[in-house]
């Protein structure tokens, strides 16, 4: 009986424990509500926002905890996230509520290890994955989301799929996007290389991020 008496007291003592720390880590959010968000997501179910389409508009299949450095002074903070890529939107969730994140709110966000950054592209307002970086350039990763028609096992008889795909490319201090070009000679030649440095780098993989990125760090 004691011990049932136990349980009983520290269940609701352990449940406010869990929502003061939701609060706590959302408190900054909370309490800019109007800075980080510019609107309530409304159709939060995906039957709902793509009726008809197999597949899914979101980055992740989870709601991952995205550290967020926001673009003015105020402190960094952690709220459940996702990359909306159909939207080309980064959504956060606090308690049972989406809300559509304000690119201008934001200096850089981190999930699943990926660095994002806002970038006006020519559709407005975008998050681009930052991959790398240097003084002179950025190599950049930009999501996509399009709707295909695929066909079905059924003879004849096609379906709607969602797909997400990525490109790389490089982005200059001044705003140009250029695509990652396939020519190892190429990437040289942008990167600005002397002929000792294609000398030296002659031999990496510019297939795989990581040598790429070793070679932007070391110009």
């Amino acid at each position: 009986m004691k011990q049932l008496s136990f349980f009983l007291l520290i269940i609701p003592l352990l449940t406010y424990s869990q929502n003061r720390n939701e609060k706590y880590h959302n408190g900054a959010f909370n309490n800019n509500i109007d800075f980080f968000a510019m609107a309530k997501v409304q159709n939060k179910s995906n039957s709902n926002y793509l009726p008809g389409i197999k597949g899914t508009p979101y980055l992740y299949n989870t709601w991952n905890n995205c550290k967020i450095y926001p673009s003015d002074s105020k402190p960094n903070f952690s709220i459940p996230c996702n990359y909306n890529v159909y939207a080309d939107q980064f959504e956060i969730k606090v308690g049972d509520d989406l809300y559509i994140l304000n690119p201008e709110s934001v200096k850089s966000l981190i999930v699943d290890q990926k660095t994002f950054i806002p970038y006006k592209g020519p559709n407005g307002g975008e998050f681009i994955e930052l991959l790398g970086s240097n003084k002179k350039i950025r190599l950049i990763r930009i999501y996509k989301a399009k709707i295909m028609s695929v066909q079905t096992s059924t003879l004849g008889l096609h379906e709607s799929k969602l797909n997400i795909a990525s490109k790389d490319y490089f982005l200059t201090n001044d705003g140009e996007l250029v695509k990652l070009p396939k020519s190892k000679s190429k990437i040289f030649d942008i990167l600005n290389l002397t002929n000792a440095q294609k000398k030296t780098f002659k031999n990496y993989n510019l297939k795989k991020t990581d040598q790429l990125i070793t070679i932007m760090n070391s110009i």
